[in-house]
């Protein structure tokens, strides 16, 4: 035995820093072809020696264990690169630490007349180290067959790339194999063969539960390798069945992935309730959260595109309509909030070429740190061109390249534009057509220039046909109505005297005025082309720092009112400009 006391006493280094392969824990699937590749790689003459590259967690490993059992006339040792680097201390005895190691390994295998293989993962560890290190393992490989050792080492494609492929003359000692990850058919022979050792194939009818749980890892975990990431979905619903002795479906691997991802699968939603939800947050736009919905539907039902991202939808329409309020909906929606899985870009920001750097490096930094998410994408008309290209890119291949040379997936976002582009049209919309609705009857008659709009607008506000060409839904909102605009302001007002009653245990009452004041006087005048935005930005202006400087002043009073002073232009047609003005007083 390998860790026996006369091999302990004779070959200490060795023994310390390497131990037996063990045998694989699973079969092994699909690998036919790179087992009889390493298995001639051993048996060359003279340069015995391979270098396996392959995403983490694609079999590496297993590939090795399997092929001990296999080649059963050499020892197969798995060589520990942490211990060794512990072992040396530091990078300057790590050369000799090296030079130690492998002349006991060759004089083990003259002595035991029995040649070894040493297996050695993180491969680049060792070699990152010093100049020196990869030199003293040079002379190693080259003579491998002489001298009755044969190395395997293995490591990723990034990491050969960044520390190996420089040094020719280490790689040509090195016959280089490399393991794709398990396509889908393999990776369900995988599955099976592990239902069956942990002795849950009972559970399973058909391959379909195996098939979905390679279709969801491949689009929620894109960091992660086959199979490895499915084997570990594939733990974890085990782990739940044998503690609550639920059954193996799909509502289980449904879970599995909201708890070790948060992102909801298997969200259960019929056209109605989608709408009934996005409508709660967004007033008379009946059209637009509609065709959000429908949009949702195909999510839902995994018959979206599964190349591209889930959805990419441009809401267009006038400041203030709604259209980042939907947002807010749809992430609250998909992920049950709108801070944390909401990633907002403000594209103003990003209006000169030399912003495209930035906005590359933040877009994948954010994407690969929350990777299923709702992207808002801000007046996207504002961006620059070089920007623009960069979602294009996304739209196209689903997929960008972060500072770190990483691929980002973004398979799992749901994009969002939005653009006050055409906002001509919406403002003759809002001036004769207004809709308490938002049914869209108005707004299908003018969707022929809304779109011609987007798309032709000259200079810097015109966006690409080929951008527009990549969204799956251009998405009108309609201009607000006044008495949706009433609706949105009171609405915000109840919210502020809730806030005070909470946070002060104090009594607001608004008068009928200050409604009558922040949107017939002051957001019709200002309004752009039916949005309640100034109306609610007035809002805060006047009213809540005005409730704001009295309780601060007052923080004993426990009944105020709201109310405006002076004449309001909504009153007086001959008035040209109100001269009202909000008060807060104490109630008697």
């Amino acid at each position: 035995m390998f860790d026996g006391p006369r091999l302990n006493e004779g070959y200490a280094l060795l023994a310390r820093l390497s131990s037996p392969m063990k045998p694989p824990e699973r079969e092994i699937v699909g690998r036919e072809y790179e087992m009889t590749q390493l298995l001639a790689a051993m048996r060359r003459a003279e340069l015995c020696n391979a270098l396996l590259l392959a995403p983490a967690g694609s079999g590496k490993t297993v590939l090795v264990q399997g092929i001990s059992q296999i080649d059963t006339q050499r020892l197969y040792l798995e060589v520990d690169p942490a211990r060794m680097i512990s072992e040396a201390g530091d990078s300057d005895r790590m050369a000799s630490t090296l030079k130690g190691f492998f002349d006991e390994a060759e004089r083990f295998a003259c002595d035991e007349n029995r040649e070894l293989v040493l297996f050695i993962d993180e491969f680049h560890q060792i070699m990152q180290l010093s100049d020196a290190a990869v030199e003293a393992i040079k002379p190693v490989l080259a003579a491998s067959g002489a001298r009755g050792i044969r190395v395997i080492a293995a490591t990723t494609y990034e990491e050969f790339h960044r520390h190996i492929a420089p040094n020719q003359p280490l790689v040509e000692r090195l016959q280089r194999i490399n393991l794709a990850p398990p396509d889908e058919a393999t990776t369900v022979r995988i599955l099976e063969g592990m239902a069956e050792r942990y002795e849950v194939a009972d559970q399973f009818h058909g391959d379909h539960l195996f098939r979905l749980i390679y279709e969801y890892t491949q689009r929620y975990m894109p960091a992660s390798s086959q199979p490895r990431k499915s084997i570990l979905v594939l733990d974890s619903m085990v782990g739940w069945h044998r503690h609550t002795n639920r059954a193996i479906d799909k509502r289980l691997l449904s879970d599995v992935l909201m708890e070790s991802l948060n992102v909801n699968v298997a969200f259960r939603v019929d056209g109605t309730m989608i709408k009934q939800q996005l409508d709660e947050k967004v007033y008379s736009q009946d059209l637009a959260t509609s065709v959000v919905a429908r949009r949702l539907q195909l999510c839902v039902a995994d018959l979206n595109d599964p190349s591209r991202p889930m959805a990419s939808m441009l809401f267009a329409g006038s400041t203030g309509v709604g259209k980042t309020e939907l947002t807010k909906q749809l992430a609250r929606l998909l992920f049950g909030d709108d801070q944390r899985h909401l990633i907002r870009f403000d594209m103003t920001e990003f209006a000169s070429d030399d912003s495209f750097g930035l906005f590359r490096s933040e877009l994948t930094k954010r994407v690969w740190d929350l990777s299923h998410s709702v992207l808002l994408f801000d007046e996207i008309e504002k961006a620059s061109p070089m920007v623009t290209r960069v979602l294009l890119q996304v739209l196209d291949d689903d997929r960008l390249s972060d500072d770190n040379n990483r691929e980002v997936s973004f398979l799992n976002t749901y994009i969002v534009l939005t653009t006050n582009v055409g906002n001509e049209i919406f403002s003759t919309i809002a001036q004769y057509e207004p809709d308490d609705t938002g049914s869209g009857k108005k707004l299908s008659e003018y969707d022929k220039l809304i779109r011609r709009s987007i798309s032709t607008t000259a200079g810097a506000g015109r966006l690409p046909p080929e951008l527009l060409g990549r969204i799956d839904a251009i998405v009108p909102f309609q201009p607000l109505s006044l008495e949706t605009q009433r609706k949105i302001v009171k609405n915000k007002l109840w919210s502020l005297v809730e806030e005070v009653r909470v946070k002060h245990n104090a009594q607001v009452v608004m008068s009928e005025r200050v409604l009558q004041y922040l949107v017939d006087d002051k957001g019709d005048s200002d309004s752009d082309a039916g949005g309640a935005r100034t109306a609610v930005a007035k809002l805060t202006d006047e009213v809540s720092t005005e409730v704001a400087r009295f309780v601060n002043e007052h923080p004993t009073e426990r009944r105020l009112r709201v109310d405006v002073k002076g004449e309001l232009a909504s009153d007086h047609k001959t008035m040209l400009i109100s001269d009202g003005h909000v008060v807060v007083s104490a109630m008697r």
